[in-house]
């Protein structure tokens, strides 16, 4: 092999691994964001996996998010585009027409049905009942006293340290409310079925992406 060929292998090599892989928008400015921005440091994909600035909660402006960010970084091309969206208390046409837009502009969809902290409680135990956001809140709170010795705060940026090591039982635990929900009801509906998370599938996305893998988007809806 010759020098020029050796070069651009190395250049190749260099591209691919600089390129921007995914852009990420939430819908909140604090755990969520806390949370992905600590495993993305984590994973070394820090430049690969780019967070768009909050422009507001609501579903469709998630996605407004994500979308400024391209218009305004037109010279960065992303192979993944996610959104991280909660039911809370919007409405059916809300969350089900945020889904249905972020689809047909061919962008995933991490959806949590009442909250995120949803997909935190799922680090630590099953949750198969219906939990609202303050009950979520209250039993976070309660294990991370015990555990920990401190109260839950979601402005907290040392939470993804605290239970990275239970990642795989959360994802563990997150399959199983969904095969929960499709025994039951035979298809997801993110917005009538509480509890349900699909933030499994963006974390599982940027993994595989740390181990040079190929990932899915919307193998759920």
């Amino acid at each position: 092999m010759g020098t020029d060929d050796i070069f651009k292998k190395r250049k190749l090599k260099k591209t691919r691994q600089e390129r921007k892989l995914v852009l990420i928008a939430l819908e909140d400015t604090k755990s969520s964001r806390y949370y992905f921005e600590e495993l993305i440091k984590d994973k070394g994909l820090t430049g690969r996996v780019v967070i768009a600035n909050n422009i507001g909660t609501n579903p469709n402006k998630v996605i407004d998010a994500l979308l400024k960010y391209e218009q305004e970084n037109r010279d960065e091309k992303f192979e993944y585009r996610w959104i991280v969206i909660d039911k809370d208390d919007y409405s059916k046409n809300e969350i089900n027409g945020a889904i249905k837009r972020a689809k047909d502009l061919g962008i995933c969809v991490a959806v949590s049905n009442e909250a995120y902290e949803l997909w935190l409680l799922l680090h630590f135990q099953k949750v198969i009942r219906y939990m609202n956001r303050d009950e979520l809140k209250k039993e976070l709170n309660n294990i991370f006293k015990t555990r920990f010795g401190i109260e839950y705060d979601k402005s907290n940026r040392d939470v993804y340290r605290f239970i990275i090591g239970m990642q795989k039982n959360a994802v563990k635990n997150a399959k199983s409310l969904i095969n929960h929900h499709i025994k039951n009801d035979e298809i997801i509906d993110p917005f009538n079925q509480n509890p349900i998370t699909t933030i499994f599938e963006l974390v599982e996305c940027l993994n595989k992406i740390y181990e040079n893998k190929e990932c899915n988007c919307f193998p759920l809806f």
